[in-house]
């Protein structure tokens, strides 16, 4: 396990530290601000769920493991199992 270095303590106290006088009159604005189009942040175009074609419920079902099971070989997903499986019962 390593040990955890002690550091003495800064001798400089806040009598003995430098101090800047900065007068902000002086300044000038920045010369760069509004150039860079940023690229990072902000929802991209397209990204986000695409909205269903109807309002989806939430319900609770029980299976079977063998019904689950011949779900799953339909599709990973088990609601777009259930869905591909309506969408047949209705053709």
């Amino acid at each position: 396990m390593a040990q955890h270095k002690v550091y003495p303590e800064d001798d400089m106290n806040d009598q003995s530290r430098p101090y800047y006088n900065v007068d902000y009159s002086k300044a000038k604005p920045n010369r760069f601000a509004g150039r860079v189009k940023l690229t990072h942040g902000g929802t991209r175009k397209g990204a986000g769920r695409k909205p269903a074609p109807e309002p989806i419920e939430r319900h609770t079902i029980t299976f079977y493991k063998s019904h689950a099971k011949y779900l799953r070989s339909l599709d990973s997903n088990l609601s777009q199992a259930i869905r591909k499986l309506i969408a047949k019962a209705r053709e």
